[in-house]
């Protein structure tokens, strides 16, 4: 059971990767697009990308792509903390 578990991880670490290089180009995707993919919201859905990109899942992507996709994090996850703050 636990093995199963760990494979829909692994399967739903590979979807967030492919849903991130598809959408960098335009920010990352939208809140929308985020939950009908994932049922999740953007925060926690750029906590697991950011963990992803430094996993060994991440290593066959080129340097300038994690690169910009770490970016993305570090920006739709300051938008929250700076919305929350006001």
């Amino acid at each position: 059971m636990a093995a199963g578990g760990g494979v829909r991880k692994m399967n739903r670490d590979a979807d967030i990767l492919t849903f991130a290089v598809r959408w960098r180009h335009w920010g990352g995707g939208s809140r929308s697009d985020i939950f009908v993919e994932f049922g999740i919201s953007p925060d926690m859905y750029f906590r697991r990308l950011a963990r992803v990109l430094d996993s060994i899942r991440a290593r066959d992507l080129e340097l300038d792509v994690r690169e910009d996709l770490r970016k993305i994090c570090r920006a739709r996850r300051s938008e929250r903390t700076s919305a929350s703050t006001k």
